[in-house]
């Protein structure tokens, strides 16, 4: 029995951090010398195997709101590619909140179309709108002058901080809802994190690599709630924390503060959030 548990620990890991991390590490550098604007395919693609190893019933055309998950990652790809080649910044964020809100749709329309199609579109717009204010904020914080110490890291102070956000979300997850949705919460941050190391190294990471791995947290985040019954209280903590890094880069130009920051901040949202979901019942 507890070689059984044993091994199913292992497979587990295996599926939530490993496999996502190597493929987003292979598939960032390779792309990554292609194009410096094609290196979010790493992590994009890391998510995907991740993706397909923990929901084991993924299909496509999508049947399940997991599978959306699929049509997120094009859409995030798209969106890269059109934040790179479009210059207008009017036509940018009618763009981004457009395809934006088409992803959250598909998302969250499953669970939500018995309460009507005005809800889902709802759901799409506010999340729609919240990607692009996340976005004007975040080129701010991206064209700042960084002291020696962040020189190195400054491009990636964002995806540092998304990762972050999901690192402290998956526990949070897990236990109060979906070990599903929390299981991909670890491939996104250990996909996240091939990409920002091998763009530390390479120096191939763009400006705008962030945009898809937000879609992705964000509809991980609210997927938290509409499927698997998170908190609505949890769920706005947990969307708020993403605005951390990109608020404390707007008043220091230390990438390490809006590290040390964002650990904290998220870190108690977490702890707190464990503590208000925690189940009565023992765990195991």
């Amino acid at each position: 029995m507890y070689q059984e548990a044993s091994n199913t620990n292992l497979l587990m890991l295996l599926h939530t951090a490993v496999y996502p991390f190597i493929a987003a590490l292979i598939i960032s550098f390779v792309a990554g010398k292609l194009s410096r604007t094609l290196s979010p395919l790493g992590y994009l693609g890391g998510f995907v195997v991740g993706l397909s190893l923990i929901h084991s019933g993924l299909s496509f055309p999508p049947n399940q709101a997991i599978d959306y998950y699929l049509v997120t990652v094009f859409i995030g790809a798209v969106i890269l590619l059109s934040l790179t080649s479009i210059k207008t910044p009017v036509v940018t964020n009618g763009v981004l909140f457009l395809l934006s809100g088409l992803s959250f749709f598909f998302l969250l329309n499953p669970v939500l179309k018995h309460a009507g199609f005005i809800i889902s579109v709802s759901w799409a717009v506010v999340s729609a709108l919240i990607v692009v204010f996340y976005y004007l904020v975040s080129p701010k914080t991206q064209n700042q002058r960084h002291t020696y110490e962040a020189r190195s890291l400054s491009h990636y102070s964002l995806p540092i901080g998304l990762m972050i956000v999901a690192g402290s979300a998956a526990p949070v997850i897990s236990i109060g809802g979906s070990l599903l949705i929390g299981q991909l919460l670890g491939a996104y941050g250990a996909a996240l994190f091939a990409y920002i190391a091998i763009g530390y190294f390479t120096k191939n990471t763009p400006n705008n690599g962030f945009t898809p791995a937000l879609l992705i947290l964000g509809g991980l985040i609210a997927q938290s709630h509409v499927l698997a019954d998170i908190p609505l209280g949890i769920m706005l903590m947990l969307s708020a924390s993403l605005f951390v890094t990109p608020l404390i880069l707007l008043f220091s130009n230390k990438i390490s503060h809006s590290i040390i920051g964002q650990i904290m901040v998220s870190g108690v949202i977490s702890a707190y959030s464990l503590w208000l979901i925690w189940p009565e019942s023992s765990l195991y």
